[in-house]
């Protein structure tokens, strides 16, 4: 071979490992994060659930909030989060509680649920105990703590699974356990949430990168009006016996999933340095 084909051959070499390290790179950057809504004739629950690849396998946290209706407000509680792979019942490689008033709640459940796990941020092995203050605070939501601050008391934890057992999801079927109950009452739910392996960046897809505080703001308030106007249609059907609730349903959690990361990117462009 001559010496300009073995330099081709070089260059070429060179640009396909360049590529197999970006597309490495991007590939562990892939977190698809979303927010979740359950709501039963006594009680709701706000859940957060983060999928993120991560050179071991993948890390899947979830946060989440029961609450009551009128005395019982504060009296449902998360007692258990398993993940449901094949015939396995995982437990959590990490856990804990966290607390949040119940104001920071309903004025942006997703940015709440998402930060309790720090689905907005940097978690690892060794840093899950503290990431969920950091990013709370970094949230402007101070009272996301670790310790009894707030009114309302959640359930948070992630589980790392290695690739060879990631192999084995089966989406559609595997999925996470997430337990609910009144001890005053003598009540338990069981809530399922699908498993899946993300296949995008769920921040990068949103775009807020590109956009001043004004048009987040903007945008904010039009995925608001979404909601509200979804909840009034969805009102119409019932929940367990009308398919147009469930499909409603999941615009509603499409569009608070969208709102949480957007208040995420607002507070960031409102609060920088040099402001």
């Amino acid at each position: 071979m001559s010496n300009a084909g073995k330099k081709i051959l070089l260059i070429s070499a060179a640009a396909i490992s360049a590529a197999s390290l970006i597309f490495t790179a991007s590939v562990f950057a892939q977190e698809e994060i979303e927010y979740k809504k359950f709501k039963f004739e006594d009680f709701s629950c706000d859940a957060g659930v983060s999928c993120k690849k991560t050179q071991q396998g993948l890390a899947v946290a979830i946060s989440a909030i029961a609450t009551g209706k009128g005395t019982e407000f504060r009296k449902w509680s998360i007692t258990g989060i398993k993940l449901r792979i094949g015939e396995q019942r995982l437990k959590p490689d990490k856990e804990g509680k966290f607390y949040v008033t119940e104001e920071s709640l309903f004025r942006v459940p997703g940015a709440v649920v998402f930060a309790a796990i720090g689905a907005l941020g940097d978690y690892s092995r060794n840093d899950f105990n503290n990431t969920v203050s950091k990013v709370g605070v970094a949230l402007g939501m101070g009272l996301i703590a670790l310790q009894a601050k707030g009114e309302i008391t959640g359930e948070r934890c992630v589980f790392y699974l290695p690739a060879e057992f990631t192999k084995k999801i089966d989406e559609g079927k595997d999925y996470i356990e997430i337990i609910i109950e009144n001890e005053n009452l003598h009540l338990k739910e069981t809530i399922k949430i699908g498993l899946v392996k993300p296949v995008f960046d769920t921040v990068k897809k949103y775009n807020f990168d590109t956009m001043n505080e004004d048009q987040i703001l903007e945008r904010m308030d039009s995925l608001k009006t979404e909601i509200v106007l979804l909840e009034q249609e969805q009102s119409g059907y019932k929940y367990g016996k009308d398919s147009e609730y469930d499909l409603i349903q999941k615009k509603i959690e499409n569009a608070e999933t969208q709102r949480g990361i957007a208040y995420k990117a607002w507070f960031e462009r409102s609060h920088r340095p040099d402001k």
